[in-house]
């Protein structure tokens, strides 16, 4: 552990692999709430000891058909049994493949066989995408259907195997444990090897630019353990899981983090419900991403305007503000009626995936939500930095996890900013059949070189100026981060959504920093803002009141309005390459 006053080092937690993770929990949390969550209204629970059950029984199936050693590609929606078929991939010797759900149905064969999957796990919604299909998927030996229904118990009982290619989740974990009470639990088990790739997880794009990034146990296990140092997550707390399962920032942050510690996981399984789950779970803890944060806060400001409480909530920010300068603590009477958005218990937000605009984290903090932002990249498993919550540094995405080396490396040596390059357990194998790819990335000594840049102060706090690749070069030479910019814009009012790219001009062929912009219509109709062109004078006013804040070589030049919402990735990332070439 680095000696620093900011690395408060919560958890000392010894996980060695994902068997370790998951019978040391079965034994110290058995009958706790491990899963709960909500299907066709009906709430379930599954404790950490039937979670291990079902996860044996998955995985001595797997054994007995002679697949446990292969590649399990799992796609569908959010549940358990999903969880369940990722934990039973890796423990018993094989490799979990999570795939997007959002994929074409074509794209998700062709990743299947990209991947060299000989078995695949699928909710019941996806059984058009396999059944019919299975001569374009020559490598899988079987499918296994999660149905849609309640959780099927398992009891002790024997049971048939399965006697076709195509076979239910419930009837292959009953037989599993069949199996176990018959031979015992598969030797496979106890002899983890937690150098061998036991992930793949894909990148956003077609098979064709795609790149499988390959994670070991120790890439993830130390992923996870180095992070709860920073991050304050115990066995009481309560969290609401948001995004895909099968990103990696999900899978980390929301779930392995929770279940090392012992706390529960409530699943929500579509995103058009997570105002439901949040007042129903009432979580303590949730795991968000930028854009979310940002809708979820002007939900909350549309709610307090229409109740003409706008004033009332500003004052009340700014008495909050003085009395806790003296020690005094109101929030939780002041701001109860907006925190009961978030069930009324919720009082830390781990925030990730994107740059977070620093005026979020202070406005959740005067409801009393301390929102700890950190940064990460799928192939370093995925974070490399986190905020402690009890040291919060606006602009900076948290420490550098104790178990990584980290460098800028600058063109220039006067540069503040530079590609920020790591180094440590958590940094991925390479990239699955693509030693090129890995070759640009990760050289001989295990450094991988991100594609960000950023900076870091002398505390080991790090600060993103943003990606590389995403850089605007103007004419001059010089570089803007798109991403600094969408900060400032995210401060005026009635933007729903945005983002800044260069434009060529038609005129002198200069480079412009330009802002396309989402309105809120609904917004700019209440203001009594109408028609294309007022909308656009109102943020062109907006943007020149902006521009005065900004160095010059920075300013925005061009203002454009879209219709409609900005194409993102599962992760409610804008895909600005999408952006650039409209």
């Amino acid at each position: 552990m680095k000696t620093n006053k900011y690395y408060p080092c919560h958890n000392e937690k010894y996980i060695t692999d994902f068997a370790d993770l998951l019978y040391t929990n079965a034994r110290d949390y058995g009958d706790k709430d491990c899963y709960r969550f909500l299907r066709k209204k009906v709430e379930y629970k599954i404790t950490f000891a039937e979670f291990a059950k079902t996860v044996n029984g998955l995985g001595t199936a797997l054994c007995e058909l002679g697949v446990n050693k292969g590649h399990t590609a799992i796609i569908g929606d959010k549940c358990y049994e999903w969880l369940a078929s990722y934990f039973a991939s890796i423990i018993f010797g094989g490799v979990a493949v999570p795939m997007d759900k959002e994929l074409a149905e074509e794209q998700i064969r062709n990743f299947v066989n990209f991947a060299d999957c000989e078995s695949v796990i699928y909710t019941e919604k996806y059984r058009p995408v396999f059944e019919g299909h299975e001569d374009e998927m020559p490598k899988v030996k079987c499918y296994i259907c999660i149905g849609s229904g309640a959780p099927e118990p398992i009891e002790d009982e024997t049971a048939p195997a399965p006697d076709s290619l195509h076979m239910s989740f419930g009837d292959t974990v009953r037989w599993g444990n069949s199996l176990i009470m018959e031979k015992g639990l598969p030797e496979i088990t106890r002899k983890q090897d937690v150098d061998k790739m036991s992930v793949i997880l894909f990148t956003s794009g077609t098979t064709g630019t795609s790149k499988g990034v390959m994670l070991s146990q120790k890439n993830i296990i130390s992923n996870v353990t180095e992070a709860l140092k920073i991050v304050r997550v115990n066995s009481s707390d309560v969290l609401v899981s948001v995004l895909p399962l099968h990103h990696t920032y999900e899978m980390t942050a929301g779930i392995l983090a929770a279940f090392a510690v012992g706390a529960t996981v409530c699943i929500n399984d579509n995103i058009k419900n997570t105002t439901r789950d949040f007042k129903y779970f009432q979580p303590t803890i949730i795991a968000l991403v930028p854009l979310f944060v940002n809708t979820v806060y002007k939900k909350i400001m549309d709610g307090v305007r229409k109740k003409g409480m706008e004033k009332t909530v500003n004052g009340l920010i700014k008495t909050d503000k003085l009395l806790r300068r003296v020690g005094i603590d109101l929030r939780k009477t002041f701001f109860s009626q907006i925190t009961e958005a978030f069930g009324g218990r919720l009082d830390r937000i781990v925030c990730g995936g994107a740059p977070l605009n620093p005026e979020m984290v202070e406005r959740f903090a005067s409801f009393g939500i301390t929102i700890a932002e950190g940064y990460g990249i799928t192939e370093c498993s995925p974070v490399i930095a986190v905020a402690p919550f009890e040291h919060v540094r606006l602009h900076s995405c948290g420490l550098v996890l104790p178990n990584l080396q980290c460098y800028i490396d600058r063109e220039d040596p006067r540069d503040e900013a530079g590609e920020i390059v790591v180094k440590g357990d958590s940094i991925m194998l390479g990239y699955y059949k693509n030693e090129e790819a890995t070759r640009e990335v990760l050289d001989s000594r295990g450094w991988f070189r991100t594609g960000d840049c950023g900076y870091m102060d002398d505390d080991n706090y790090l600060y993103i100026t943003g990606r590389k690749k995403n850089v605007i070069v103007l004419n001059n030479g010089k570089n803007v981060f798109p991403e600094e910019i969408e900060e400032y814009l995210e401060s005026i009012e009635l933007i729903r959504e945005c983002t800044v790219v260069g434009r060529r001009s038609r005129v002198d062929d200069t480079i412009n920093v330009t802002a396309v912009i989402y309105p809120d219509y609904d917004g700019l109709e209440a203001a009594g803002i109408r028609g294309e062109t007022e909308t656009e004078d109102y943020f062109k006013r907006a943007v020149a009141e902006l521009n005065k804040r900004i160095a010059s070589f920075k300013q925005i030049r061009g203002v454009e309005m879209r219709k409609t919402p900005f194409p993102k990735t599962t992760t409610q990332k804008i895909q600005r390459h999408k952006i650039d070439g409209e």
